[in-house]
């Protein structure tokens, strides 16, 4: 299964969980089945920009807040390892070069204490 169609379908629930939406309610606003969006929240359909925007529209978020995975709980077992790489990537993109390294020294710290 492909990363990123996991992480953005469990954004999609995350979003409209918080908007306290019921995937029926979310789905009939999208003009969407509920069966598809639900494939869609489990990472099971790969979907197209179109039914993307359908989506973002339901949802009434801006496409980029879809892929900004800042919010999702990836303490659970639902997300493998390059899941959780690509949201790591995505917490440190916008930061300077200088908190990028303060976190590698962290991570590197963190490392050579288990290590031990």
């Amino acid at each position: 299964m492909d990363g990123l169609v996991k992480l953005v379908g469990s954004n999609i629930k995350e979003i409209r969980k918080l908007k306290k939406l019921t995937q029926e309610e979310l789905a009939e606003k999208c003009g969407l089945q509920t069966s598809y969006l639900a494939g869609v929240e489990r990472g099971d359909r790969n979907i197209t920009i179109q039914t993307l925007e359908k989506i973002t529209v339901g949802l009434e978020e801006a496409p980029r807040i879809i892929f900004n995975f800042d919010t999702l709980n990836f303490d659970n077992k639902y997300f493998e390892k390059k899941e959780l790489i690509m949201i790591l990537q995505n917490l440190i993109a916008d930061r300077s070069e200088a908190e990028i390294r303060l976190v590698l020294n962290i991570a590197n710290e963190i490392f050579n204490a288990y290590e031990k």
